[in-house]
């Protein structure tokens, strides 16, 4: 029997760098009312349905924020939800193209971050 290709499940979440961590940190918790999953003090997680919404400080992220190309905030990078069986096709797809960029983390065309959160 022939096996499906293996997919992309979903967003997992969008990680965002903040000029202002405490202030980001009171707007999406106290205006937006997301709930506050986890505070690392230069990173916290927020649950906003299914996915989260991170808020880094550069200094969480030294190789992310390098590639923002000088802009104080912006986008870190996504993390997409895959099957953990699928881990080593995505690597080894990827690897191959030349998208891998270091450690985890693939990039786009445009050098922008991503890596994959494994699910059973």
């Amino acid at each position: 029997m022939e096996r499906c290709r293996p997919s992309i499940r979903g967003l997992h979440a969008v990680v965002l760098f903040a000029k202002d961590l405490e202030k980001q940190k009171r707007f999406y918790r106290d205006v937006l009312g997301l709930h506050l999953e986890a505070d690392y003090g230069d990173a916290v997680f927020f649950s906003c349905g299914e996915q989260k919404i991170a808020l880094f400080a550069p200094s969480h992220h030294p190789e992310g924020a390098k590639r923002l190309e000088g802009a104080a905030k912006g986008i870190s990078h996504l993390e997409f939800r895959i099957k953990r069986a699928d881990k080593a096709y995505w690597d080894e797809k990827l690897r191959a193209a030349g998208y891998h960029a270091y450690g985890d983390n693939y990039e786009d065309e445009d050098g922008n971050l991503f890596h994959f959160v494994c699910e059973d």
